[in-house]
């Protein structure tokens, strides 16, 4: 009797093991959910989702927005952990994905660090949930539900969706991923169908590391603890213009008049300031200008207010096809961070300058 009844406990056992192998893991996956939608179709606020896997923080700050982002605040985004694993498996957003973003205030710009956006209080709570079961008529399938309650301070317990038109048209236009911006998310896309098995963020190679050169960025080093009649160093540099120590340039313009180049806009109001070394050598007719040489260009806005400066200064004996030469343009008068150009070299002026005499486009003498 007992050997009988051990038989049909393994028999038992293998007929359950081979049910199970049988499930397709595709549809087992799907039924493993981590949100609720209750009876009224509206979604419950999800919890525990700082705990789910972190894929990053976008910030359009109203600093760099003309003081009107859309979004200003911080985003932190949390993928649930199975979600997770099936991009990583398959490179697709499952059926039952929920994507939680954490909407963090602006606060310091200032640390020991430097100046940057340091996060600041919690203000509200945003979720997207792709089902073709629940939102059949959802573009991709997509659902995005806002808790955020400003006036009291306080989430939601429950949301319904947005109107497709006020979220969806923009990530259906924009988005790079199945209405999902992974081009702003390097954890989703390092994981993308990489495998169960591989953990990308074990990978030593970093893409970041390869700096793009811009026509902006200096293309050669500027020389160190050389000393010429402007300071080369950006915020000494930036002093210097402010305090307004060029104007005892005995060459100077005597009045605005358009600018023939793109410092700030083409046909803007500049007006230009050289030191003695350069305006010596413009005299004489040099085909190539001594080390020292500088002019300084003060730029100006369409109602004739200060916009910033663009300066180039010879810091070589030889031009080098506009390597010898330091290019500096700031394009605020009250703020030194607002710079185009900085450094030895640089492609986006060395081009334009090129047609002048070794790099110096002025006319001389000065009007």
């Amino acid at each position: 009797m007992t050997n009988r009844f051990n038989i049909f406990v393994v028999l038992g056992f293998l007929i359950l093991f081979q049910l199970t192998s049988c499930i397709d893991p595709k549809e087992e996956y799907v039924a493993v959910t981590h949100f609720t939608i209750d009876a009224n179709g509206e979604l419950e606020r999800p919890t525990g989702y700082r705990s789910w896997v972190y894929v990053g923080t976008p910030v359009t700050p109203n600093d760099m927005n003309d003081g009107k982002a859309p979004f200003p605040e911080m985003h932190n985004v949390y993928i649930d952990p199975h979600s997770f694993d099936h991009y990583k498996k398959t490179g697709k957003f499952r059926e039952g994905t929920i994507l939680v973003k954490e909407l963090v205030s602006i606060g310091s710009k200032t640390a020991v660090s430097g100046n940057g956006y340091f996060a600041g209080e919690f203000i509200g709570l945003e979720a997207s949930v792709k089902s073709k079961e629940l939102f059949p008529d959802e573009p991709g399938n997509w659902a995005i539900f806002s808790f955020t309650n400003p006036e009291e301070g306080t989430l939601k317990q429950t949301a319904a969706a947005f109107p497709a038109a006020m979220c969806n048209t923009c990530h259906q236009s924009n988005a790079e991923d199945d209405y999902v911006f992974t081009q702003y998310y390097p954890v989703l896309r390092a994981a993308k169908g990489i495998g169960m098995d591989i953990s990308p963020e074990d990978n030593p190679e970093r893409k970041a590391s390869k700096k793009e050169v811009s026509i902006w960025d200096a293309t050669v080093p500027t020389p160190e603890g050389l000393v010429l009649e402007i300071p080369l160093e950006r915020n000494q540099l930036f002093a210097y213009l402010k305090e307004g120590k060029y104007k005892a340039y005995k060459n100077q313009e005597k009045e605005l008049h358009p600018s023939e180049g793109p410092h700030q806009k083409v046909g803007l109001p500049v007006k230009v300031f050289i030191n003695d070394i350069l305006a010596k050598s413009l005299e004489a007719g040099n085909a190539e200008h001594p080390l020292g040489s500088v002019s300084v260009k003060e730029m100006y806005n369409e109602d004739n207010q200060p916009a910033g400066w663009a300066v180039f200064a010879k810091t070589h004996d030889k031009t080098d096809g506009g390597n010898g030469w330091f290019w500096y343009e700031v394009t605020d008068s009250e703020d030194a961070t607002k710079i185009a150009a900085i450094g030895n070299g640089v492609i986006g002026c060395t081009s334009c300058h090129t047609i002048g005499k070794d790099m110096v486009r002025s006319k001389f003498p000065l009007n």
